[in-house]
């Protein structure tokens, strides 16, 4: 079985592996797409957290078993705690995810619990339904905030995150701002909804300085910040980028305006479900979005580095 194995920091090969083996409650599940995620790309810009080389990564994916089509649900939990009987994987103490704790989705076969299986609509082409796993993400960072027509919402950050969460923001009527210091992404943002962007809050309208809720998909310091100022009182903060692991924010801003500020990891298989319906809609446009071939695999990740004005998302095909 050919395989993109990451060996750590920028080392990636694709190569050939065993086939995997299916243990009790598990299938080997034919890869068709997968798409490469920012987190990702934490190992390969030297942040691997609890991933260890050589691994496979990947973890966006849509393939096959028994002539079936499945999107994978890629976290698993303990599967007896509440939040596991409650759908949340997420909030699972000990949550595990593909491609970061066992073998993942960039290779031809891999290895999946049972339970990760989630049938897609008949129909759905392949391309939009291996975005569920990131639309997910989204679906979950907008869901505990009423976001309805009119309500201004604040994005930082036009990377995949960023630029669904605006889609979707925008299709639930939103004011939408979004900032972004690669203007090529800023264009983007404004084709998937955004009313107006710019390289920085300040420069934005005043109406983008005094939102209901703002989202954080870069997440650094200066962006946690840049949302807690841009957020009238009473708001609301999401972070779901992680860029930046630790740093200081103004707390005295925060309580002073009395802002609630959350993160949010992943998403619920409610979320993720709810994704399918949304991509079986078909609106989303698709042409920013780059595949190749899963041989290129390398290069791919290096280009969505070096590259990201011209790479915003890339998917591999085995």
């Amino acid at each position: 079985m050919r395989a993109l194995v990451w060996h750590g920091d920028q080392d990636i090969v694709f190569e050939d592996l065993p086939e995997p083996v299916a243990k009790e409650g598990e299938v080997v599940f034919e890869v068709k797409i997968a798409g490469i995620c920012g987190s990702d790309l934490h190992g390969y810009r030297g942040h691997p957290g609890p991933r260890v080389p050589p691994l496979v990564l990947g973890h966006e994916v849509v393939g096959r078993v028994g002539g079936e089509s499945f999107a994978v649900y890629p976290l698993e939990g303990c599967g007896t705690c509440e939040h596991c009987r409650g759908g949340e994987d997420n909030l699972c103490d000990s949550w595990r995810l593909l491609g970061m704790h066992r073998s993942g989705a960039f290779a031809e076969r891999v290895a999946i619990s049972t339970r990760s299986l989630v049938g897609l609509p008949e129909g759905i082409d392949e391309r939009r339904a291996v975005l569920t796993e990131p639309v997910a993400c989204c679906v979950a960072a907008l869901r505990p905030h009423s976001v309805i027509a009119g309500t201004r919402v604040l994005i930082i950050g036009c990377g995949p995150i960023g630029l669904l969460t605006i889609f979707l923001a925008a299709g639930q009527g939103a004011e939408v701002y979004a900032v972004d210091p690669i203007p090529a992404r800023r264009a983007l943002a404004e084709r998937l909804g955004a009313a107006a962007t710019d390289e920085s809050v300040d420069q934005l309208d005043p109406a983008a300085r005094s939102v209901e809720l703002a989202i954080d998909a870069a997440g650094f310091e200066t962006t946690w910040r840049e949302c807690i100022n841009a957020v009238q009182p009473g708001g609301a903060v999401v972070v779901i980028g992680l860029g930046q692991a630790e740093g200081a924010f103004p707390m005295a801003t925060l309580v002073r305006r009395a802002v609630t500020m959350r993160g949010q990891f992943a998403y619920s298989r409610a979320d993720f479900s709810r994704a399918i319906e949304l991509l079986a809609q078909g609106d989303l446009e698709l042409d920013w979005i780059t595949e190749r071939p899963l041989s290129d695999g390398a290069q791919a990740f290096s280009d969505l580095i070096d590259r990201p004005a011209q790479y915003s998302k890339i998917l591999l095909r085995p």
